[in-house]
């Protein structure tokens, strides 16, 4: 039996069971007159002992969270790490979060933002009586300051949005009027962190003491921190929800690696074991029997093909139409490929049936345009490269005007999951007359810049394979990706990820319009389209979709991870220990 076959959180759930001692207080006897007829008494009712619901959460305790990278800087203007942004989370808040769904939330802001007819004005209404944990009080001259400093020259995020904001203003405390200078389409994304406006002057901030200290509006605060060692985190006696965090503190435990944090899940001397992958399934289900269990979520991301549609000597201009590429260019040997390839097998034989084999370019969150798996019939893979004139030679591979059907094939050296699927893949293809020759190289020479002669960049490739995907919201990733204009070239310096110098005058009109709109739905329509377009053209064959894994003890509930910078502790105010 498998450990579990689902990415969605599963929370296990134990009874508690109260019990009374004792009985009802001793009373002194009264003397009754004589009578008659029997004296009568008052018995008292009868009570009912009362209902316990096991699912409710109870408060107090605490929760060991293991981890093998160490935080090293607590402003979120400053950090540049994943275990940074996510154990900011605990707390860090900004005026709208990501859920486990991938779906934009309000957290201090009352309501996801509204937006002006012509999409230039951006208004956020605060929630009130908010507390920064050193007592003083949000409101929108924090946000500004958040802004000014997201800008400033020393910060470590991305002024990608905020640059765009010509005037931030406060009509009163609790509003936030953003005026941009022109349409800036991914504008949910903004705000996700805020900073008091009390932290110090901005030239300082590598010295502001909230970098060790933090202040936050959070369920936790920070109150020891040992090098090395650990972090612990206590209940904020100022958080908004009351009766909340459940939890009385969170020790985030430095550790030598993951494995070491396996064993320790398994004794119970920790309580969860962040950044873990798909290769740690085999051990999970081994720890089942020890009371471990694990919740995961797709990320956005998916392990997949590119497959170059130019030339792959180097030489191939912008357009792949003038140098194609002399197999791969055919869009009928690209749908041969996808049918040849099982993906559904990968997922069950190498991933232990726990990710979902992957077929849209943005497969999950508020713009997600899940798409039915591609099929997989070798019998329509054969009969399309027969039609197409690809013929089986004497060793089983095909050839057409004198050209081979063998195709390389590069990933990254020492990724054993990644070799096991090459050679998967290599069997299936090879069943449709289609060689595969696996010739891996080390990281930094498949994503090597332009500059440093990447073979992505220069289109000196047949086939990577490689994990990419969009953060929650997809604009960025599927320009960069797929618009004409983001093919690596001379004359753009290499930039762009446009890595199968793919064109369609469609896909690029849809990416253009959706970049000057800011009408969620209207978006989503047209990302949708892009979707369904790539899935046509073939591009980039999706494999399986990624998670972000954390093992867990089953004593732990409420546990739910966001797909956003492989954040565990967004939902930590909801987090408790049971049996």
């Amino acid at each position: 039996m498998k450990f579990l076959k689902t990415v969605l959180v599963l929370l296990f759930v134990a009874s508690f069971v109260l019990s009374a001692c004792g009985g009802p207080a001793a009373t002194e006897a009264v003397a009754e007159p004589a009578t008659s007829e029997p004296a009568a008494t008052d018995a008292p009712a009868a009570t009912e002992a009362p209902v316990v619901d096991p699912n409710a959460p109870v408060s107090g305790g605490t929760v060991i969270i293991g981890t093998p990278q160490e935080p090293g800087m607590m402003n979120t203007l400053l950090t540049s790490s994943s275990i940074e942004d996510a154990v900011v989370s605990l707390f860090g808040e900004g005026l709208v979060s990501v859920n486990e769904k991938g779906e934009y939330v309000p957290v201090l802001a009352k309501e996801l933002p509204t937006v002006s007819e012509d999409g230039l004005v951006v208004t956020w209404k605060l929630l009130e009586g908010v507390k920064w944990s050193d007592g003083s009080d949000f409101n929108c001259d924090d946000v500004r300051f958040t802004m000014e400093g997201a800008l400033s020259d020393l910060s470590q995020v991305s002024a990608s949005g905020y640059r765009d904001i010509e005037t931030l203003e406060c009509p009163d405390p609790y509003t936030v009027v953003a005026t941009f200078g022109e349409v800036y389409a991914p504008y949910l994304r903004l705000f996700s962190y805020t900073v008091p406006d009390t932290a110090g002057a901005l030239e300082d901030m590598e010295t502001w003491d909230l970098n060790r200290n933090p202040v936050g509006t959070g369920p936790f605060i920070l109150t020891e921190w040992e090098p090395g060692d650990h972090l612990t985190f206590s209940r904020n006696p100022l958080y908004r929800e009351e009766g909340k965090p459940y939890l009385d503190s969170v020790i985030i435990k430095i550790l030598p690696s993951r494995e070491v944090g396996m064993q320790l899940l398994g004794t119970g001397e920790i309580h969860a074991l962040w950044d873990l992958t798909e290769a740690n399934f085999p051990e999970l289900e081994q720890l089942s029997s020890q009371g471990v269990s694990f919740v995961s979520t797709v990320t956005g991301e998916n392990e997949l093909l590119s497959l170059n549609l130019g030339a792959s000597d180097g030489t191939a201009p912008a357009d792949p139409a003038t140098a194609p590429h002399p197999i791969l260019f055919d869009l009928s040997v690209r749908q041969a490929m996808q049918l040849a390839i099982n993906k559904q097998q990968i997922v069950d034989t190498l991933l232990y049936g726990n990710v979902k084999a992957g077929n849209s370019a943005v497969p999950v969150g508020t713009f997600g345009c899940p798409q039915p798996v591609s099929e997989f019939s070798l019998e329509k893979a054969n009969a399309l490269l027969d039609e197409a004139g690809w013929v089986v030679g004497a060793d089983g591979i095909r050839e057409k005007d004198g050209v081979r059907m063998s195709l390389k094939i590069a990933t990254t050296t020492g990724n054993q999951l990644r070799e096991q699927t090459e050679q998967v893949l290599a069997e299936m293809l090879k069943a449709a007359g289609i060689e595969l020759v696996i010739e891996n190289v080390p990281s930094d020479v498949l994503f090597a810049s332009w500059e440093s002669d990447g073979m992505r960049d220069h289109g000196t490739y047949d086939l990577v394979m490689y994990t990419t995907g969009p953060s929650t919201d997809p604009d960025s990733h599927l320009y960069s990706s797929f618009h004409s204009s983001q093919i690596p070239t001379a004359d753009n310096e290499g930039s762009g990820a446009n890595f199968a110098r793919y064109i369609n005058a469609d896909v690029d009109a849809w990416l253009d319009e959706a970049a000057t709109i800011t009408d969620t739905a209207k978006r989503k329509e047209l990302y949708c389209q892009v979707v369904e377009q790539i899935n046509t053209d073939l591009p980039r064959i999706y494999l399986y979709e990624r998670l972000s894994i954390m093992g867990h003890r089953n004593e732990f509930h409420g546990l739910k991870i966001s797909p956003t910078f492989v954040d565990f502790a967004w939902d930590s105010a909801n987090w408790w220990m049971g049996q």
